[in-house]
């Protein structure tokens, strides 16, 4: 005989499902033991990331300009939120993530098979937004907003407060043993703004799939857009100035300030106008391919520039120095940003020498 799964009628003829009768009796320690490690070892990356990875995560995080507005709450929820997202999908650790990086510096101390199953299915998780729709039995039914995809959680109604049905819940949705969970923690939002949230978000989600994104892809990549219509206390959206003028969709407002700096710095004699969007679309590139830290925009405006002059200087030529006087940012540092973006977008080189020289 197979075994009996959780849900079916138990085997004893009680008429109650399996996992309320009988195999509510059945402990398997291997697997518990594993959940449990895996919870550890959930901590044990993010104080990782947090202090080996000091700078370059809370550079990350506090590039998003959002935060200032928010109450002390909600910029905390924030920031985890943000913590997790740059652990996971952002190579922070040079060119990897701090996940992928743990995993090689830590990996081999995981010598449970089953907690090391669980820890590397984390390289397929995905930020999700789930409206709940349903709750039976302690069981939990979810549909993801943004990938219409239903997800289940387990949670014991005896040990914990549940959502309401036609709750919102953001997290990390992952698979801890036998039964879904969600990464450390999740938040959960009231019934009655479910509607006006789940339309602020989808205006973003939308936007991206118009422009080939998968939803995943549009979850891992732009999910500060998604924080921010969610968590900001203000209505408006953080780009709608751009929207006004251009249909580009930034990934955070530091990449759209370092766009500003860009076409300010260029505007005037030196420059036809013209050439700005050829320009703009320069930095969007190595924006999607590079997911840059950006502490000072300046200092990718000058850099960008100066790649400019590099690959088709158009009549004009500039030298460090002289950006590093109008920027306001050091020599050295345009450099660095410079050679950053050069070998970045080495393979698009000729075709953004071509369409500057148009």
């Amino acid at each position: 005989m197979g075994k009996v799964k959780r849900n079916a009628p138990c085997p004893c003829g009680s008429g109650k499902k399996y996992k309320k009768c009988c195999g509510s009796k059945v402990v398997d320690f291997p697997t518990e033991l594993a959940a449990k490690e895996a919870k550890q070892i959930q901590e044990d990356l993010v104080e990782y990331a947090f202090t080996v990875h000091r700078e370059s995560i809370s550079g990350f995080i506090n590039q998003h300009d959002f935060l200032s507005a928010m109450d002390r709450q909600t910029k905390d929820i924030s920031v985890f939120n943000l913590g997790i997202w740059g652990i996971f999908f952002h190579p922070l650790a040079g060119e990897k993530t701090i996940f992928e990086e743990y995993l090689q510096k830590k990996g081999d101390s995981i010598t449970r098979p089953k907690t090391r199953e669980i820890v590397e299915s984390w390289k397929s998780m995905t930020p999700a937004l789930l409206l709940l729709q349903d709750l039976k039995e302690g069981v939990i039914h979810f549909e993801d907003v943004i990938t219409t995809k239903q997800f289940e959680v387990e949670m014991d109604a005896n040990n914990q407060d549940l959502p309401p049905v036609g709750s919102l819940i953001l997290g990390y949705p992952i698979h801890e043993a036998e039964k879904a969970e969600f990464f450390m923690q999740f938040t959960i939002f009231p019934v009655k703004r479910t509607e006006a949230l789940i339309s602020k978000v989808k205006k973003y989600a939308d936007a991206a799939v118009k422009n080939g994104k998968t939803p995943e892809d549009f979850m891992k990549q732009e999910f500060n857009n998604v924080l921010f219509a969610l968590l900001a206390e203000k209505d408006e959206e953080p780009q709608a100035e751009a929207a006004e003028e251009s249909s580009i969709e930034w990934a955070n407002d530091m990449e759209k300030e370092t766009a500003a700096a860009i076409e300010e710095g260029m505007s005037g004699d030196e420059y036809p106008t013209e050439l700005i969007p050829a320009v703009i679309d320069i930095w969007k590139t190595f924006c999607e391919k590079k997911s840059p830290v950006i502490r000072k925009p300046e200092a990718f405006a000058a850099a960008v520039e100066y790649y400019v002059n590099a690959i088709s200087l158009n009549g004009a030529s500039v030298s460090q120095a002289k950006l590093a006087k109008k920027y306001g940012v050091s020599a050295s540092t345009i450099s660095s940003r410079y050679k950053e973006i050069e070998s970045t977008l080495q393979d698009e080189a000729d075709r953004f020498a071509q369409a500057l020289s148009s």
